[in-house]
């Protein structure tokens, strides 16, 4: 257990976060800053549209549907309108579905913990909410959730189990309390009440190729619009979330390098959730990304027969360990859990068909004998000089007449340092919508990308819902 200095509960920087939370003004956020999350949230739209009818998706929302109750707020894509705690749960999983949502390098997940649950809580707002305060809420939660995994080196421990769970609760409860207009108190509280509903490492979800990777993310908005109505009727949850004596969570992490002071250092002032955010280019764990983008650029630059080659070496950091751990599930892997986790996997297929998409996750693509043997010629190995974690990883190539390709990516597509361009994220949503559970009409399509961009204009959030609903669904 750390040694922190005992605090009062009252103390913990816990207050201080959600205060930030609720009282940050839209005007005191960066311009970039803005710019970044109206990216973002579209880019998890996307993905949350082809995670609608993506592995257990549909299961959740028949059984969300089953549940039934108030019809507060509709599912999206599918439309069926159920009390905004099931809208949450249900809009959860198909955002984190075909993991290809946004990461940041330190701060892990991000968007698709908040804003699943943020649309579902519009049913419950009892007002029109702007795309200034939905911005606003979405960008000082995610700050928090970045803040949070960054001052315990989440993404640095990943082989061994980021707090995820822990992490993600704490981001969709930060920005549903402040949508629903509570205040520091409440919304601290709120946080106290996440907290104390759920676990730490969510590792052992990834080892076993488990469904839990994304169905965590149902638990997790289901949690944030639960807490912010318990914490407005006067349910009350521990403030020492982080530091408290005896129980706060960073006392029981056992890493030397763990720094709560990133808890609060410049808050309001500094905004850490734009310094490192990467929205992806393929679909599957971030750690695969480098390897991925490094070998369909030695392929493609030099017209290579992946039939040709003799073997291949990933060098990555550290926290890439998790995408071939267990040796077992990385290399033979039987589900499409262990395959979107695995580099292995991925960098065969990238090799073979020069991309990394939906279509590669299933049964049959996993037992493709081509990609079967290909993987088998792949070696991995680890660097600890690569300080940040998903960046910078190497590939090389070998021939079997003794050529050898060699590329580092220093920055793949879609970091803050490679931005995706609106057009990359324009191709993107096609890409995604051509896999929703029901189609959306391009009309739809264009009008989500143009409430996007323009999201600090928009008077009504609400009509972001209008754009993900098909329209022969009831509202």
């Amino acid at each position: 257990m750390n040694a922190f200095q005992p605090i009062r509960p009252e103390q913990d920087p816990a207050g201080k976060l959600a205060e930030m939370v609720v009282t940050t003004a839209f005007e005191d956020i960066p311009v970039a800053v803005v710019e970044l999350a109206k990216k973002a949230i579209l880019d998890t739209l996307a993905v949350t549209i082809a995670g609608s009818n993506w592995e257990v998706s549909p299961q959740i929302v028949q059984q969300v549907v089953e549940w039934g109750g108030a019809p507060q707020s509709p599912i999206l894509i599918h439309g069926q309108r159920v009390p905004a705690p099931l809208a949450a749960f249900a809009n959860g999983v198909m955002a984190r579905g075909i993991d290809m949502g946004d990461v940041h390098e330190t701060g892990g997940h991000v968007t698709e913990w908040n804003v699943p649950a943020m649309l579902a809580a519009l049913g419950i707002a009892g007002m029109p909410v702007t795309g200034r305060e939905f911005l606003a809420a979405y960008i000082t939660g995610g700050e928090l959730s970045v803040r949070v995994n960054t001052a315990m080196n989440g993404a640095a421990h990943a082989s061994f189990g980021v707090p995820g769970e822990y992490m993600g609760p704490l981001c969709a409860t930060a920005s549903v309390s402040r949508l629903l207009g509570l205040s520091v108190a409440e919304t601290w509280n709120a946080l106290g009440i996440a907290y104390s509903n759920h676990g730490m490492s969510e590792m052992q979800k990834y080892a076993e190729g488990t469904q839990m990777a994304r169905v965590q993310h149902s638990f997790a908005g289901e949690t944030a619009i639960k807490a912010a109505l318990l914490s407005r009727r006067g349910v009350t949850g521990p403030k020492g979330i982080f530091l408290g004596v005896p129980g706060g969570s960073f006392r029981h992490i056992g890493w030397s390098d763990v720094r709560p002071e990133i808890l609060t250092e410049g808050l309001g002032k500094r905004w850490i959730y734009a310094e490192g955010l990467s929205m992806k280019p393929y679909s599957a764990c971030k750690f695969t990304h480098s390897f991925i983008a490094g070998a369909i650029e030695i392929i493609q630059r030099n017209r290579l027969d992946y039939r040709d080659i003799a073997s291949v070496l990933c060098i990555g950091s550290e926290g890439a360990r998790m995408t071939v751990e267990p040796r077992e599930a990385k290399w033979n892997p039987k589900t499409v859990g262990e395959a979107l986790f695995s580099t292995p996997y991925t960098v065969a297929t990238a090799i073979i068909g020069g991309d990394v998409f939906l279509g590669d996750f299933t049964i049959k693509e996993v037992n493709r004998p081509d990609k079967r043997a290909l993987m088998q010629k792949i070696t991995v190995e680890f660097d600890p000089g690569i300080k940040e974690q998903f960046e910078g990883f190497t590939v090389e190539i070998t021939l079997q007449d003794g050529q050898v390709f060699r590329q580092r990516t220093p920055y793949v597509l879609g970091h803050t340092r490679n931005p995706m361009s609106w057009d990359d994220l324009g191709r993107k949503l096609s890409k995604c919508a051509a896999y929703a559970a029901v189609p959306l009409a391009e009309a739809k399509l264009n009008r989500l990308v143009e409430l996007c961009a323009d999201l600090d204009q928009v008077g009504d959030v609400s009509e972001l819902l209008n754009a993900l609903t098909p329209s022969n669904r009831p509202r």
